[in-house]
């Protein structure tokens, strides 16, 4: 059964390494973006393959469960990429601010020369 899970899951993977790829030759995604999803990925991979790797990583972090490791490392994952979407708002906010309130004050010159 797990067999399914592993070709559907592969194929899956291979669709999204596509679909990073692409995004990167668009210049979409930046050099870190690019290598922080390769790796993400590759090593969602490894684990679907050998899932009592997690239970060692488990073992040795003091974790009961494999699937606890997988559980908490994707709640840091997301809320840390949470996080910076956060601040990436927040600035794109105050950018759009600045260049609103520059145009007001450029109209605002313009206006008073005629």
């Amino acid at each position: 059964m797990i067999i399914i899970f592993q070709a559907l899951f592969s194929i899956f993977v291979l669709f999204v390494l596509s679909t990073i790829v692409q995004k990167k030759k668009q210049g979409l995604l930046g050099k870190k973006g690019f290598l922080f999803w390769v790796v993400f990925w590759m090593i969602a991979l490894l684990a679907v393959f050998w899932p009592e790797s997690m239970s060692q990583l488990a073992s040795f972090m003091g974790i009961g469960r494999g699937v606890d490791v997988v559980i908490y490392s994707a709640l840091v994952i997301i809320f840390f990429l949470l996080f910076h979407l956060h601040i990436k708002i927040e600035s794109i906010g105050r950018d759009i601010t600045f260049l609103t309130r520059e145009m007001a004050l450029m109209d605002e010159k313009k206006n008073s020369k005629l």
